[in-house]
């Protein structure tokens, strides 16, 4: 999965859209479109049974949290324009997506993420950044910046790219304004249906987690393997979507079809909403409705005053 030459894409969903090869190219930035929408004891002899513990009050935020995902064609296509969507569409989020096809932190000589992502931290000042990409980084890591060649399946390589992913990962959380530095959601790579391909990401997905792993509280690394694969531990290659059984992979085993990115961004947004503490849409509205109800029954049960 090398980077080769280019040629744009159209990053919005279509009625069957799988991602670009890796010998393609998109880059996509879209800006966020903000929504801001600020029991009794029953005796038993002479015993009385303890009260249902209270439910811990959800504390909604003041301002929206901003959420930046970056990535390969993974953000630039089907997955990554649902899931901005999707969390668009949360009255406490706005979300941000920049990504470009055929890329990760191999070759920085045909896409410099460690020059444009503190570009998009900087200008964009996310709480949350979700990053996901890696599928084009089992090469060799060409000579840059000095440095020398580092060959694919060495132990070089392997430190190699533990260094460029701290590398990465700390120019992520760098503080903008004296706030605090940003969290990061790392997504595994879901399992692939070609097995040359896959057998490189084990390794890759490897090094990922534990560089993740390794900043503590500030990062967060999520296994999708169990969204996207059987009970044969295979790729998943049909799911139920909308009602209806769908083919989730495009033709190469490893992009989605339109279908597969809808059903692997209903699998990601919740776990988005966990990582920032927020309850879905659903739950916010059903708040909402026992407050309104709450308050005009207060309203109905104050005395009316005497003439």
């Amino acid at each position: 999965m090398d980077a080769p030459a280019s040629a744009e894409v159209d990053a919005k969903p279509s009625d069957s859209e799988p991602a670009p090869e890796a010998g393609q190219d998109a880059e996509v930035e879209a800006d966020g479109g903000a929504v801001l929408a600020n029991g009794a004891a029953n005796p038993t002899e002479g015993k009385a049974e303890a009260a249902e513990p209270e439910e811990p009050k959800v504390v909604l935020p003041e301002e929206p949290y901003r959420v930046l995902l970056l990535g390969d064609s993974m953000i630039a296509t089907g997955f990554g324009a649902l899931l901005e969507d999707k969390l668009d569409a949360h009255p406490h989020v706005v979300c941000y997506r920049k990504a470009k096809s055929a890329t990760g932190l191999a070759r920085p000589d045909f896409y410099d993420w460690f020059d444009q992502a503190p570009r998009q931290i900087e200008f964009r000042k996310p709480d949350l950044v979700v990053v996901i990409m890696g599928g084009n980084d089992g090469q060799d890591i060409p000579p840059w910046k000095g440095s020398k060649r580092v060959h694919w399946e060495t132990e070089a390589w392997d430190g190699a790219y533990r260094a460029r992913m701290d590398d990465f990962l700390g120019r992520l959380r760098e503080p903008v304004e004296g706030e605090d530095g940003a969290r990061v959601l790392w997504l595994g790579l879901p399992a692939m249906g070609m097995r040359s391909l896959e057998k490189k990401l084990v390794l890759i997905r490897g090094i990922q987690k534990e560089a993740v792993d390794a900043i503590g509280e500030g990062g967060i690394y999520l296994d999708t393997a169990p969204f996207l694969a059987g009970e044969d531990g295979k790729p998943l290659k049909q799911a139920e979507v909308e009602g209806k059984v769908r083919e989730l992979r495009a033709e190469d085993g490893i992009h989605f079809t339109m279908s597969g990115a809808e059903y692997f961004a209903d699998k990601v947004y919740p776990e988005v909403l966990g990582v920032l503490e927020l309850p879905d849409v659903d739950v916010i509205e059903a708040m909402k409705k026992a407050e309104e109800e709450a308050e005009a029954e207060a309203a109905e049960a104050e005395p009316t005053p005497s003439e």
